[in-house]
């Protein structure tokens, strides 16, 4: 692997899709003892924002993104907005089993605004969270689902690679984005 900072300097964030076709067939991961999964409350636009303030690298998410990209009542919100509790009870990641029929037209699951505070990042824990929305996503039914990140994602694509995710280009400046990044990932890239 190369050195991520210099070389992705040189690379555009560009948005990618990625799906997972079989559900069944991703890992497994537990969260480590203390820490657990929560659904959304009223009230828990703010700590979502504040999660994803402190992870987001590209721009900066509002109350208003949140609003826009997830509507819907408590009730429904709750079981698909999840928070990632440290074991002193501290809101620490958010990840967000939706779907919708964006992909394709198909009512598909989908992975959504995954983010973790810079202090909890590198502690084995975004596995145990993936594999909490996923399994959300099969309780409801789902056997596939589809997510979208950016290239300048590393860690994130090397995530979703590990758990099954392939790229789905949607044009030649999508393919070309992953060969760019390719140099940089962990797994080998189908498409």
């Amino acid at each position: 692997m190369t050195d991520y900072t210099s070389s992705m300097e040189q690379l555009p964030n560009v948005d990618v899709w990625m799906i997972h076709r079989d559900l069944a067939r991703a890992p497994r991961y537990t969260l480590p003892a203390g820490y657990r999964m929560r659904g959304y409350r009223d009230g828990d636009v703010a700590t979502w924002v504040r999660i994803q303030q402190a992870a987001e690298t590209f721009f900066v998410p509002t109350a208003q993104t949140f609003a826009d990209s997830m509507p819907g009542d408590t009730d429904y919100l709750a079981a698909r907005v999840l928070f990632l509790v440290d074991p002193a009870g501290e809101d620490i990641g958010t990840i967000t089993a939706w779907n919708d029929a964006e992909f394709d037209g198909q009512d598909m699951g989908r992975i959504h605004w995954v983010a973790m505070v810079p202090a909890a990042q590198g502690r084995s824990l975004a596995k145990p969270m993936l594999s909490a929305a996923l399994d959300a996503l099969r309780a409801r039914g789902y056997n596939a689902a589809w997510l979208w990140t950016g290239t300048g994602r590393i860690a994130a694509l090397n995530l979703y690679l590990s758990f099954g995710f392939l790229p789905h280009p949607r044009d030649d400046a999508e393919r070309e984005a992953w060969r760019a990044v390719a140099p940089e990932l962990r797994y080998p890239l189908i498409f």
